[in-house]
């Protein structure tokens, strides 16, 4: 009893540790680009019920975030509310490590939950408003849960529902979670006995398994050339990767059939994202969570085999790569953070801290943008975009024909043009989207601020008062 007691003390402070580090300054950083996107289908289900962006689109990605991110916004619209979410999100997310923990060792829940808590992408992505957070508690839960449905012989039926339901938000988040239809219809066909369920997962396997083979690059080179990419975000955290195999090794003898469930569906995922057709280190970061549960794990089965002695060890790995030491290229957050993830495939323009009196002049002007959302939230929502692609293949991905025929922003609504508006404007140029211009588009650009002059410039935006 006083060993539970400890247990669950140590939890409180690990969860409050956890907390406090992802709502440090939680509003201070600027919104990067798919944040404001997501923060303002929020704003749009509070007006219209439904995630009708301004130009007629459904914005009809992860449901359930929007809807309860629309929650929070409806309190307060600012970024910490629209970011709080996932700071839930998160901390139940170390919950499920201590929980999943707990089914090896003694000590691997205390100590999957400590390293959880200050791993850095875990804290970072604890801190967006976006999605991928509860994408990577609903895949992962979905899979605890379908263990527990079956364990030692008996079935729980809550357990299997549990794990449907988590099933079923870990698809509506991405598309990603259809790699977990498989798993769980063997699962289910040969471990528990309402086998009828199977056809749930199984509806969604057969439906959209094709368009989700079509976001395949379909080229061993571009999946190399990916891979390559994602291990460059890995490097510093190379030792996790040396403490990961052990300790799946060791806790596959342990727990052959949770490690297997673990494990198999993570790296389905992961290959599949070496194929897609861009380069984004969110698509990848669920992976974070069994990296750092079996480093984790053999951390607490070697604390287990030799004692007390194993503590230093268990120290040094917490404190010694964290930013306590190394400022900019840390794995364990220690010290509270107030920046955005240096993370080149999730860039923001840092609207936020634009002068007042120049945005007070963008509000009553005419404004024409590129990347709109984020103009929206920090500024106003602007009068007219410029097509460009936001991932560099083909010529534009922000455009649609509305229902009036008009070709406008997907985002904001506001008519796509190719030339000079009448009269006096202000122009947006953010870097992510010049970089993204095809040669046509320079050119387009080019006109656009020709005889105009720069009012603001920085690393990421210039704006063009003509």
């Amino acid at each position: 009893m006083k060993q539970r007691n400890w247990e669950i003390i140590a939890l409180v402070a690990i969860l409050v540790f956890g907390l406090f580090l992802r709502v440090y300054d939680l509003g201070k950083p600027a919104f990067w680009i798919d944040e404001a996107t997501s923060s303002i289908a929020a704003k749009n289900i509070i007006e219209k019920g439904l995630p009708i962006l301004d130009s007629g689109m459904l914005y009809s990605r992860s449901y359930l975030f929007h809807y309860i991110q629309a929650g929070f916004i409806f309190l307060n619209s600012n970024e910490f509310f629209a970011r709080f979410p996932s700071v839930v999100f998160g901390l139940l997310t170390i919950f499920l490590a201590f929980k999943i923990g707990k089914e090896y060792s003694k000590s691997g829940g205390i100590i999957s939950a400590l390293f959880m808590a200050v791993f850095y992408l875990e804290v970072f992505f604890s801190r967006q408003a976006r999605f991928y957070q509860l994408f990577q508690l609903a895949f992962f839960a979905s899979l605890y849960f379908l263990y527990k449905s079956k364990e030692n012989g008996k079935e729980n039926r809550n357990y299997l529902y549990a794990a449907l339901i988590c099933f079923v938000i870990a698809f509506d988040t991405q598309i990603e979670g259809l790699v977990l239809a498989p798993f769980f219809v063997i699962h289910i066909l040969c471990f528990n006995k309402q086998k009828w369920l199977a056809i749930l997962p199984a509806i969604p396997l057969v439906s959209q398994f094709f368009p989700a083979l079509g976001l395949s690059a379909s080229s061993t080179v571009s999946a190399v050339n990916y891979a390559s990419d994602y291990y460059s975000f890995a490097y510093k955290m190379r030792y996790l990767l040396i403490l990961f195999i052990p300790g799946v090794i060791w806790g596959f003898i342990r727990k052959k059939r949770l490690t297997l469930m673990l494990i198999l569906p993570s790296l389905v995922a992961l290959l599949g994202i070496f194929t897609l057709k861009v380069f984004a280190l969110r698509y990848s970061y669920f992976f974070a969570f069994p990296l750092v549960l079996y480093s984790s794990l053999l951390l607490s089965f070697l604390y287990e085999k030799y004692g007390k002695i194993m503590i230093i060890t268990i120290i040094a790995v917490l404190l010694f790569p964290s930013n306590l030491f190394f400022p900019f290229s840390y794995v364990n957050v220690i010290k509270p953070v107030s920046v955005n993830l240096r993370d080149y495939s999730a860039p923001y323009t840092d609207y936020k801290n634009l002068p007042s009196d120049l945005i007070l002049k963008m509000r009553n002007s005419v404004l024409v943008s590129y990347f709109s959302s984020d103009v929206e939230w920090y500024v106003k929502k602007p009068d007219f975009a410029l097509a460009y692609s936001m991932t560099g293949v083909g010529e534009d991905q922000i455009s649609m024909v509305n229902q009036e025929g008009i070709r406008v922003d997907k985002y904001s609504g506001a008519r796509v043009i190719e030339s000079r508006p009448e009269g006096k404007y202000y122009l947006t140029a953010d870097s992510f989207s010049e970089s993204k211009l095809s040669v046509s588009q320079k050119a387009i650009h080019s006109r656009m601020i020709e005889n105009c002059s720069v009012e603001y410039s920085a690393s990421d935006l210039r704006i063009y008062e003509c």
